[in-house]
């Protein structure tokens, strides 16, 4: 698994007006090609009465595709699926609705608009960087939880929950590039009980 990738930070909607023609671009943040697919069929659902939905999803560098939805080979898809190959996204979907103005743009022009319109939304929504996690449970006394909280906050880790029982549990994300077990031992000698989980990216 990778250290870290981009991707954007929200769902984010604009809208684009180009010779009567109506383009509108949602994009957003996704899991996996089976949300993207979900996405893209929600938009689709949304706007059935549109003229074209044209979408490209790109999961990873093996896993990218793109639909023009009927309107000329490579004028609309591909189009936008430049645009996230350029701003190096990953885990990412957009669909472009176009609602037709009865002006016919040319292969050029729909590329512009589609390319354009794909782009704000992009620029709407926020690139943020994806770091790979991994769950971290700790189990301490009263006595030692202050000075492991404090050790968990300085290396980075998300805390995520903290339970007080008999013990205090505390649930966290820890950046995969820090490995904070030794340090935990150290200012615990050996006391804390500790237990790895899954990845995440965050």
């Amino acid at each position: 698994m990778k250290e870290s990738f981009y991707s954007i930070a929200k769902v984010a909607e604009v809208e684009v007006d180009i010779k009567r023609s109506k383009f509108i671009a949602v994009a957003s943040p996704v899991d996996g090609e089976a949300a993207a697919i979900s996405f893209i069929e929600q938009i689709k659902e949304k706007h059935k009465r549109a003229t074209h939905n044209v979408f490209a999803y790109l999961i990873n560098e093996q896993l990218m595709r793109y639909s023009d939805d009927g309107e000329p080979a490579g004028t609309a898809g591909m189009p936008v699926l430049e645009v996230l190959k350029k701003q190096n996204l990953e885990r990412t979907a957009v669909v472009v609705t176009r609602y037709f103005g009865g002006i016919k743009l040319g292969a050029g022009g729909l590329v512009r608009a589609y390319s354009d319109a794909a782009k704000k939304a992009v620029d709407r929504a926020g690139i943020v960087e994806k770091r790979l996690h991994q769950e971290i449970f700790v189990q301490v006394s009263y006595q030692l939880f202050g000075a492991v909280k404090r050790e968990l906050e300085q290396a980075g880790c998300v805390i995520q929950d903290i339970a007080y029982g008999e013990q205090v549990s505390i649930s966290c994300l820890l950046p995969v590039n820090v490995d904070i077990i030794p340090r935990l031992e150290g200012i615990t000698a050996g006391k804390a009980e500790l237990r790895k989980g899954e990845f995440c990216y965050i």
